[in-house]
């Protein structure tokens, strides 16, 4: 199984600088870009959330259009973020993105779940999740299998990946979720977008890891299954016409600045789980 990640888009509509030469380095940069992730061979090709900028129809409408109207017929799955639900009701944004606003997907060689952590509240950027949401989490941590599970959400947990203790750059400090995930029996990976800067942090039996936005990093993470191990790598997507084009427009993203460092540490860019050396020592401890 494999998967194709990509951190928070940010496609804006409008940009305080309307030159015609301005719009264009925009629509390039990502007609490529999204051709380029698309191409990626995968069974799923996921965003972590932020698709958007401004939460607008006309926004959401463009990226969507690019993948229907890609030549490789890929799987395309969404998470909710802060930025996407800026302007209009959650219903009405899944209504055009074809997505659930959370669902678990059971594949033959993993779990895959995916929450919706956003707010519908301009001003409140951190992440929370409902009761409702809360209860069917649970549920799903007491399944019984040997699956390694995947979950997919726009703001990491709170004293996780990096910047997740800044304010409202995580889900709700007091949504204690920790305790739920806890009750996974086997290795779990929590994917999240939202800090604009590569992390990767272990705590007990999961893997925390975040993405940077694509304006910063053009680049997707990889992540494949295999029988003996699990594997997380970094591809780069990144040109010196990508660049280019990214230099033309992004200074006039609104409210966007680009974070420094955003590839973080060395040991933020891959990851290797050996799953037999695990399961070894899960039948030891037993």
């Amino acid at each position: 199984m494999r998967l194709a990640i990509i951190g928070d888009l940010h496609y804006p509509d409008e940009l305080l600088n309307n030159k015609v030469l301005i719009k264009e380095a925009r629509d390039a940069f990502y007609e490529q870009f999204m051709n380029l992730f698309l191409s990626i061979p995968a069974d799923y090709h996921i965003s972590v959330g932020d698709m958007v900028h401004a939460g607008e129809f006309s926004e959401f409408n463009y990226i969507m259009g690019k993948i229907k109207d890609s030549k490789h017929s890929r799987r395309f799955l969404h998470v909710l973020g802060n930025h996407d639900t800026y302007t209009y009701p959650k219903q009405e944004i899944l209504s055009v993105t074809r997505q659930q606003r959370y669902s678990v997907i059971e594949e033959t060689h993993a779990i895959i779940i995916l929450l919706d952590t956003a707010r519908e509240n301009r001003d409140d950027w951190s992440g929370t999740l409902d009761d409702e949401q809360l209860a069917w989490l649970e549920a799903q941590m007491k399944r019984t299998t040997d699956k390694p599970l995947f979950v997919f959400g726009h703001h990491p947990l709170y004293n996780t990946t990096a910047r997740s203790t800044e304010p409202m750059m995580s889900l709700d400090p007091s949504l204690d979720i920790w305790p739920i995930l806890k009750q996974w029996q086997g290795v779990g990976f929590y994917f999240n977008g939202h800090n604009h800067v590569h992390s990767i942090v272990r705590q007990e039996n999961w893997h925390f890891i975040q993405t940077a936005s694509i304006l910063d990093i053009p680049a997707a993470r990889i992540l494949t299954v295999l029988e003996d191990e699990i594997r997380l790598e970094m591809v780069s997507l990144a040109s010196e016409q990508l660049s280019k084009w990214s230099s033309l427009f992004t200074l006039s993203i609104f409210d966007y600045e680009k974070y420094p460092q955003a590839e973080g540490e060395a040991g933020d860019q891959e990851l290797i789980i050996n799953r037999l050396q695990r399961d070894r020592k899960q039948v030891d401890q037993q």
